[in-house]
């Protein structure tokens, strides 16, 4: 991605290497995160030519979804390991909650407590 710096001072982007300092009139070939391009793009002095970068902000949109299908609502500030961490465990919730109620629709007794694994074995054997 090609920036030029149409200003009078010493400008600076970010890129995926670090931040990138452009002399006045100068263009120069960066490879731009997607803050980078939002940053730039927006300051009328900077020229910014190429393809918007591919962000985390459609696995953010989507992992936002997913959790509140789930009736799980999160922080917008929220990091997007977080955000997986949460959709991970509402998952696995929902799966034993899954396995626990076919359990107890084929009158099996069965631990609360127990983890997945057992949950699924006592399935098996039940269905068996």
């Amino acid at each position: 991605m090609k920036v030029t710096n149409n200003s009078k001072a010493l400008q600076g982007v970010h890129t995926a290497l670090g931040v990138v300092f452009i002399q006045p009139g100068e263009t120069k070939d960066v490879d731009l995160t997607p803050e980078g391009h939002k940053g730039a793009s927006r300051l009328s002095f900077l020229s910014v030519e190429g393809k918007v970068p591919a962000g985390d902000g459609d696995e953010r949109a989507e992992l936002f979804a997913k959790l509140k299908a789930l009736g799980i609502d999160a922080a917008g500030n929220s990091k997007t390991e977080t955000l997986q961490k949460k959709l991970d465990e509402a998952e696995a919730a929902a799966e034993k909650q899954k396995v626990m109620d076919e359990l107890t629709a084929l009158n099996v007794a069965f631990d609360k407590e127990a983890n997945l694994e057992a949950l699924k074995a006592a399935l098996a054997a039940a269905k068996a």
